[in-house]
């Protein structure tokens, strides 16, 4: 039997852009973002709130020079000015283009490691950021600009001269891959791929305004901007907001958020889940997680010993059986391409002595098939390249026609991802990629490779970075591999980990340094990566 599988229709949409969809909620005064500060009292966005915040940014990114079908990137954190910027930007149909916020931002901002090559990609017409940038390559827009009191009675602004049309042409954002010297790839995102990931996932969760959510992910990946921000405004319930850098120093903020809102939904990595388990466990007995009907598990391989883990300590806080559920997306599909059910848990497929977990059916809309490397179907219980057909896929990569062609063929998206059907249920196994994923972040090696490298005395080629799935761990290990010419000074170790946190916020979880000649390489002198991987990954 082939290896396929296809999602119920999706039914109409209730909007054709993003721009619809909140200017819907321009006299919605019910609390949509709650922004945790701390000790502090939070700060409530309400959907009326944001339909202001985005019309005073209109303004500001007009008075700017901005106009219909320029780009801007939007380097900001979590908080009011990415909403009010990121949907601005809709409502005078130009394009946002998310970029990764330091995870520790301290002492004047500078660009992110390979937001340069990004810039140079999408030629944004500014870069909107909560301060000057020194040395940035475009004209960079503060908040100031915006006026962005909440609350206060925005000026009604006159009917934008740019059409229906002009916003449904418009793409919805550019989601681009953590990345430099690897070339970056900006994922176009199109309004009714955005609008349609955000409303299926919706469906396939029955969700509605009774929902309550709990979030601490980035708004520039697409799992928070999609899965967090667009899933709520559609089907228009609230949501409490951490940082990334709030949840990694304090993990049980997040489980103490979930207990003490009765959340009822909630999504993160894998390695998310093993955080808690591994500084948090004894917090459980404390916690009243009843009303959490789902605890989305997703962005990066989802282990069984980790949903095992997390099940038996979430029983000790009431969680009921089944809600924390692997789901499978990817920002090339918006971001959703198959959810497990709710309910009894499916069966894991047994593979090469180690158990895989279904990540579900296909949403509405989505449909699913295994494939050969030579383009045919997959059968059953066969391992294959996972290929994702729908209303949601990118229309290709910008300005990359190689890559694009490479990705989308015949209408089908090749996800570079490995897994296999068994019992009418999707299960993934690895990655045809290089890339590296971290926290549920993608980075290109060489970009990982580089920095390490400024640090250490390292020969050409002298430093190797991979990930490896180490289950004892929750999820993938960063590992480095460094050569040195000479003797280190100092905690080389140590000075390697702060730097990688503090330009690309990744933490690598293995560090070694050996001697220069160790790194297997070509005749060229190229890193053999595939043996750098079987020699050194599976050490301990």
């Amino acid at each position: 039997m082939d290896a396929q599988l296809f999602g119920a229709p999706a039914g109409p949409l209730p909007a054709e852009t993003l721009r619809a969809a909140l200017d819907a909620r321009v006299n919605d005064a019910r609390p949509w973002l709650i922004f945790q500060r701390g000790a502090g009292t939070p700060l409530t966005l309400t959907f009326a709130d944001a339909a202001q915040l985005a019309r005073r940014w209109a303004q500001a990114l007009r008075s700017a020079g901005v106009r219909a079908g320029d780009r801007v990137a939007l380097l900001l954190p979590n908080g009011p000015d990415f909403i009010g910027a990121f949907f601005g930007v809709q409502q005078i149909c130009a394009t946002p283009v998310p970029l990764p916020w330091p995870v520790v931002s301290m002492g004047p901002l500078v660009l992110p490691a390979g937001a340069a090559a990004v810039l140079a990609i999408a030629e944004p017409r500014v870069l909107v950021a909560p301060t000057a940038i020194e040395a940035c390559p475009v004209p960079v827009l503060t908040p100031d600009a915006a006026v962005s009191g909440v609350g206060e009675q925005a000026e009604p602004q006159p009917s934008s001269s740019v059409g229906v049309d002009a916003a449904l042409v418009a793409p919805a954002f550019i989601q681009f891959t953590s990345g430099s010297t690897g070339r970056p790839r900006g994922a176009i995102v199109s309004q009714r791929a955005a609008v349609h990931s955000a409303w299926a996932m919706g469906q396939a969760l029955r969700l509605s305004t009774d929902d309550i959510g709990v979030s601490w992910l980035p708004f520039f990946h697409d799992m928070g901007l999609v899965g967090v921000v667009l899933s709520s405004l559609l089907a228009g319930f609230p949501v409490h907001v951490l940082t990334p850098a709030e949840f990694l120093l304090r993990p049980r903020r997040w489980l103490e958020l979930l207990s003490s809102t009765r959340a009822t939904i909630t999504v993160a990595p894998n390695f998310a889940f093993d955080l808690v388990l591994r500084r948090a466990r004894t917090l459980f007995p404390s916690l009243d997680l009843s009303a959490l009907r789902f605890a989305l598990n997703g962005s990066e391989p989802v282990l069984r010993a980790t949903l095992a883990a997390f099940a038996t300590a979430g029983a000790e806080a009431k969680l009921r059986s089944g809600a924390v559920l692997p789901v499978y997306g990817l920002a090339e599909n918006a971001l959703g391409v198959t959810f497990q059910a709710e309910g009894a848990p499916d069966a894991d497929a047994p593979l090469d002595g180690r158990n895989v977990p279904s990540v579900g059916v296909p949403l509405p809309g989505m449909d699913v098939a295994v494939r050969r490397a030579d383009g045919s179907l997959a059968q059953v219980g066969e391992e294959g390249e996972v290929t994702v057909k729908g209303a949601a896929l990118m229309d290709g990569y910008l300005g990359d026609a190689e890559g694009t062609a490479r990705a989308l063929r015949a209408g089908w998206l090749w996800t570079g991802d490995r897994g296999l059907i068994v019992n009418g249920r999707l299960h993934l196994t690895g990655r045809e990629k290089e890339l590296v994923i971290k926290a549920g972040r993608k980075f290109h090696p060489a970009d990982i490779e580089q920095v390490v490298a400024t640090l250490v005395d390292a020969p050409p080629n002298g430093v190797v970075a991979f990930s490896v799935l180490r289950e004892s761990a929750g999820g993938e290990e960063l590992v480095i591999v460094a050569e040195l010419r000479r003797r280190p000074t100092g905690d080389l170790v140590s000075q390697i980990r702060g730097k990688l946190s503090e330009t690309l916020g990744v933490m690598a979880d293995r560090i070694e340094l050996v001697g220069a000649g160790d790194l297997p390489r070509t005749t060229s002198g190229k890193l053999r990566r595939a043996e750098c991987i079987a020699r050194y990954g599976a050490r301990t």
